[in-house]
């Protein structure tokens, strides 16, 4: 960036100041920080890899076997994971850098601390063998993966920005360590020899388990880091969410762990694990809600309207808009009109990402600016050719009427309270207020 070209802008400032990216992904070798991640990852390896190997040298059919199950397992979850974002695309190198630490380094350091803070735990507490370990592996496993996510959040080029993004990168480094760690454990169920064990520790561990087992635990503790070092709360609110959700991870997983259904490995995973998914629904919506009003927020308050409009961003906002705009746009103008809208929500979408990670004025915004406005012209296009106007789903008249931003951010607030606080709440406060406006006599009924 020259001394003429002005400075970026951005929207929901963090609290903590950090770098601009200076790489496309978390890969910067000016990161003290990235070569600590690194130097502890080789470590985990150096101390995993022996276990690894010594399963499969001991059982080498069933090994085999087990690795292909799992590895063909993570990245079924890794494609359902993409699915469920809302708005962004993290970088591949990145997200491969998350699977890495969850994979080696949170596993490896695990191997070493387990059997200390084992020890601790049967001296601190007069327990049992199966309660103990209830305890002491979410003591050890869930600040291991955590530590991962918070030196993704310190590397500027990996683009920790918001509290979404720290959910799903502690997703990512919850399924490196399930697969490494359940890769283990059915090579050793599986010493008989047949495939049928390991399917079913596919089944019971991945496709059952999976739903609450160690990607739910660290998008626990991971949305916590995503919001402190973004949001812009006080200081203690901030610790006291990273903390806090740090603490609801261990304690989740170690209310997974405990003994506490006395039945089939299959019933018991279903009855304790679906209050730890309902608590992680609850903390994946929170997320949700804190990344749209952000993206609304940028639409609102920084990038051009002709760009990305409150109004454009209206129809961006949740998956089953953008389907609805597409199937509007099918109607009127056919298949063309359908793919130059996919192709332009998808710009529109690129464009506000880039703002919120690099600022407003950086190249990536400068260049995502020109294909958003060539996909614009393309899709009038197509709509001067079906319809006679070059207006349509998605592209709203350039000389429509606006309201005003004032009016556009109450509406937006108003949304977004009814979103988390439920309408009858909101409703009863909007009654309050203006029942408080009101003169005292004339709420009576005086008329003087």
């Amino acid at each position: 960036m020259t001394s003429t070209e002005p400075p970026v802008a951005t929207v929901a400032l963090a609290t903590i100041r950090r770098s601009l990216p200076r790489t496309s992904s978390f890969v910067d070798t000016r990161s003290l920080v990235f070569w600590a991640g690194g130097a502890v990852t080789l470590l985990g390896l150096l101390t995993w890899m022996p276990l690894v190997l010594s399963r499969l040298h001991a059982h080498p059919a069933t090994g085999v076997l087990s690795g292909i199950a799992w590895l063909l397992y993570g990245f079924v979850f890794m494609v359902i994971l993409y699915r469920m974002e809302l708005f962004e695309r993290r970088s591949p190198v990145t997200v491969l850098g998350a699977l890495a630490w969850g994979a080696f380094a949170a596993p490896g350091l695990a191997a070493i601390a387990a059997p200390a803070m084992h020890d601790l735990v049967t001296a601190t507490l007069p327990l049992n063998d199966a309660w103990v370990s209830s305890f002491a592996a979410p003591l050890v496993e869930e600040p291991l993966k955590w530590l991962g996510i918070v030196a993704l959040a310190l590397i500027p080029g990996a683009r920790l920005r918001s509290t979404a993004d720290g959910l799903f990168y502690g997703a990512v480094v919850g399924l490196g360590f399930q697969v490494s760690e359940s890769f283990l454990y059915t090579a050793v169920i599986s010493a008989d020899g047949t495939a049928g064990t390991v399917f079913a520790m596919v089944l019971l561990r991945g496709v059952v388990g999976g739903l609450w087992n160690h990607p739910t635990f660290s998008a626990i503790s991971g949305a916590g880091v995503g919001y402190f070092f973004n949001a812009s709360a006080s200081v203690w609110r901030r610790w006291a969410v990273l903390l806090g959700t740090l603490g609801l991870a261990i304690a989740v997983h170690g209310f997974f762990n405990t003994p506490l259904v006395n039945a089939s490995p299959w019933v018991s995973s279903v009855i304790k694990g679906i209050p730890v998914l309902l608590m992680f629904l609850i903390v994946l919506r929170w997320a949700h809600l804190r990344e749209r009003r952000t993206f609304a927020g940028l639409a609102a308050q920084v990038v051009p309207d002709e760009l990305v409009s409150p109004a454009h961003f209206r129809l961006l906002a949740s998956r089953r808009a953008r389907r609805e705009v597409r199937r509007d746009a099918k109607r009127v103008a056919g298949r063309p009109a359908v793919r130059a809208l996919t192709f332009l929500q998808g710009a529109q979408l690129s464009l506000l990402t880039a703002t919120h990670e690099d600022g407003w004025g950086s190249p990536r915004t400068i260049e995502l600016s020109e294909d958003v406005r060539a996909l614009q012209d393309e899709l009038g296009v197509v709509y001067s050719d079906a319809l006679g106007s070059p207006y349509g789903p998605g592209l709203p008249r350039a000389d429509a009427p606006q309201s005003s931003r004032v009016v556009q951010r109450w509406a937006a607030d108003t949304k977004s309270r009814i979103e988390t606080e439920g309408l009858r709440k909101v409703a009863r406060s909007a009654r309050d207020t203006a029942l408080a406006r009101i003169p005292r006599k004339r709420r009576k009924g005086d008329k003087s």
